[in-house]
């Protein structure tokens, strides 16, 4: 109960502060919480990389308690119902039955990646008030950017210990930001438009992530994982950019925070930034024909700085996380490492290379051939392939040119061929890393190809539905023949590119080329119903709302409630809650700060991540081989031996010419500091191997045994009140 209380009291900050800029900068109510919460993502990742982390957050409060005052004081001088405009009310509402939902729910971290980063940066986060790279431990991916991490210690900040499901409430609150600011273009009298736009967003994770009846629950909204985060955040500075009708200071702020916390959300948040900035920046210098300022600049000087901005910002956000790599780990973020052994750049020129067919390998070759082929081919959502995705989010465009005016159509147009075109480059370099920094099996296989391209999916769509929303809520004018006629072949490009690569890619079949054929002649359809008929916009809120309900079918028939976050099984949890009690009981027997050497043959190193985030921070798990099995082939190696040991130390333990016998093990557990182990399960092998060390000889009884006496005379001692299972 505190600790939702203790949320609110956040969430209430991160409102009160909503509301102050709104009425101050002369912002759109809705796209407030997302300049509050993408500045909240900035201050605590510069705080963290200076080890500034409490004296952030005790600033942040201050900021939120002088905004309250403030709007006490002045609060005959506020336009209240300005404020509470439709972007503003769907945000509130959202994000208050989310935290409710999950405060009573309460549910806890189950997947892999939440264990070995996601999950455990964010606890380590929070229990040490330091950046995880401060404080490594032995989690994977410990250079991953701190975006996200920092969303979730901003909301972490006011409790008394760290919580599992504020992880899950700090991503949906960011989430509901996001689609707040693209609906922020709706005033009080169109929320015909603002309630299907708004339902159509909020099942965007699950229309674009899943795609069959799953017999196991899908936490869309339950995970920790940060590849929905990130599709969102790309297209929120879309979103708030092309939401507002002026394009002000304050509008143009919020986008370059939307894009800079895009940029240190993931690692691939740079790539999908820089695409976001450049539709931004293409839009602001050649489409733009409003006022811009910046400070004392007007015009296209001040066009010019703000592009300069949208991709300064996140390039030095880029490098200067680079520099705290450097600094806090000794490593380089431009050695990408991988099976291609590349550094970044390197791997750039060469997948170019490759591409145009200078120097092409095998690999390379059989690769591009998979991911075109998946592309066509591959049910990764809803919609089931990416070229159906690809086509509902050109028609979507299509219906947003039929209904806007010239300005707007002139942007549509522009914006379906640029952002087709980024699509094309985000795919291009999703190759690259398949082939230079994924292993044989893993390319082959196209490993996690649907987490690794969705987010895109995500994002365009979501721009896609802001532009549609935007022209139907304020079409005029009427439509010019000429422009029509130019800005119809601009639109149609991707169509051609699509036909073309299927041509060149042979792994089409009829169905491929009846839904390719059948969305070009939507978009013709619409071009010359614009063209003939222009009364037609009219009904474009209409098939909004009819999209809207079509999704929700969508939803509905795919996942059922209690198989989804609506109402999963409290059975979905039981597993896990009682793995966390049986480590409590063995925390219990040991002191704070004891390492602890763990033992699970046949596991494939997800339990030993499981076990570390379970322990964590009282007792230290030693790496102790991951987890996985003990025989005459297992070796130490450099991730498994402790950060602390001296390179000398390193060496003697990571020699492949050392068996891992009972007397080198005693050797390790002596350096490493290890005074207990810790018996999940074990078999034969490991009896027979190290049996001799235990003085019961592993009897079974107990799991828990002290690590006494010297390398040279060391014995194992059960501690009879945690006994085996």
């Amino acid at each position: 109960m505190i600790e939702g209380l203790l949320f609110l009291l956040t969430f209430l900050g991160v409102a009160v502060m909503s509301v102050l800029y709104a009425a101050r900068l002369k912002l759109s109510s809705g796209a407030a919480p997302l300049l509050v919460i993408c500045g909240t993502i900035l201050w605590y990742s510069l705080a963290g990389c200076f080890d500034l982390l409490i004296p952030a957050g005790v600033l942040w409060c201050a900021s939120a308690l002088s905004a309250a005052v403030i709007l006490v004081l002045r609060r005959r001088e506020i336009c209240w119902r300005e404020i509470f405009e439709p972007g503003f009310v769907f945000f509130l509402i959202a994000a208050l039955v989310a935290i409710l939902y999950l405060a009573v729910r309460q549910p806890i971290f189950m997947d892999w990646d939440e264990f070995s980063f996601w999950g455990i940066a964010a606890k380590v986060v929070k229990s040490t008030n330091r950046l995880y790279t401060l404080e490594p431990g032995s989690m994977v991916g410990v250079t991953y950017v701190p975006g996200l991490i920092m969303l979730d210690y901003a909301f972490q900040f006011l409790g008394l210990s760290f919580v599992p499901w504020k992880v899950f409430a700090a991503y949906d609150i960011l989430m509901f930001a996001v689609f707040a600011a693209g609906i922020s273009f709706c005033r009080r009298r169109q929320w015909h438009i603002a309630v299907p736009l708004a339902v159509t967003m909020v099942l965007l994770p699950y229309l674009l992530t899943l795609y069959y009846r799953d017999v196991y629950v899908r936490p869309i909204y339950m995970s920790s994982y940060a590849d929905i985060p990130m599709g969102i955040l790309f297209g929120a500075g879309i979103a708030a950019y092309f939401a507002a009708e002026k394009k002000t200071p304050a509008v143009l702020l919020c986008t370059l925070f939307a894009v800079t916390a895009e940029s240190i959300s993931k690692d691939m948040g740079f790539a999908l930034c820089l695409i976001a900035a450049a539709l931004v920046c293409f839009d602001l210098l050649f489409l733009e024909r409003g006022e811009v300022r910046l400070a004392a600049l007007r015009g296209v000087p001040a066009k010019l700085g703000w592009c300069a901005l949208m991709v300064g910002l996140p390039t030095a956000a880029f490098f200067g996380w680079a520099a705290h790599l450097s600094s806090a780990l000794s490593v380089s973020r431009f050695d990408l490492g991988g099976s291609g052994q590349m550094g970044m750049a390197e791997m750039v020129i060469t997948g170019i290379a490759e591409l145009f067919g200078f120097g092409r390998s095998e690999k390379f070759a059989q690769v591009m051939a998979d991911m075109l082929s998946a592309f066509y081919t591959s049910s990764i959502t809803m919609f089931s392939s990416g070229l159906v995705v690809v086509v509902v989010i050109l028609t979507l465009l299509a219906g947003a040119w039929l209904c806007g005016n010239d300005s707007q159509r002139c942007k549509v147009a522009w914006f379906s061929v640029l952002s087709s075109l980024g699509f094309v480059a985000f795919y291009v370099f999703n190759i690259f890393t398949y082939v230079y920094i994924f292993k044989e099996a893993e390319a082959s296989t196209l490993s996690n190809y649907n987490r690794y391209i969705y987010p895109y999916y995500i994002g365009w769509m979501l721009a896609a539905l802001v532009l549609l929303g935007k022209c139907a809520a304020g079409y005029t004018g009427a439509l010019r023949r000429r422009a029509a006629i130019w800005q119809g072949a601009l639109m149609l490009v991707p169509y051609l590119l699509l036909a073309a690569f299927l041509a060149i890619s042979g792994s089409g079949g009829r169905t491929q080329w009846i839904v390719l054929l059948a969305g070009a002649a939507a978009m013709a359809a619409v071009l010359v119903i614009g063209g003939i008929y222009p009364r037609a916009r009219c009904l474009v809120p209409l098939g909004i709302t009819a999209f809207a309900v079509v999704c929700c079918l969508r939803v509905t028939s795919l996942v059922q409630p209690q198989l989804s976050v609506v109402d999963y099984p409290d059975s979905y949890f039981a597993g896990r809650k009682e793995d966390i009690k049986k480590a409590q009981e063995v925390a219990d027997q040991l002191e704070e700060g004891t390492r602890l050497f763990y033992v699970c043959t046949g596991d494939d190193g997800g339990n030993w991540f499981k076990r570390y985030y379970d322990f964590y921070p009282d007792v230290i798990l030693d790496y102790s081989l991951g987890g996985t099995g003990f025989d005459e082939s297992a070796r130490f190696n450099s991730v498994s031996i402790p950060r602390f040991f001296t390179q000398e130390q390193a060496e003697y333990f990571i020699d492949d010419e050392k068996e891992l016998t009972p007397e080198f093990l005693c050797e390790y557990l002596e350096a490493s500091g290890c005074t207990a182990i810790w018996l999940e399960e074990v078999d034969d092998g490991f009896r027979a191997l190290y049996g001799e060390l235990f003085t019961d000889g592993i009897s079974g009884k107990y799991s828990l045994y002290r690590i006494e006496e010297t390398a040279q005379e060391m014995r194992f001692v059960p501690v009879e009140e945690v006994a085996a299972e």
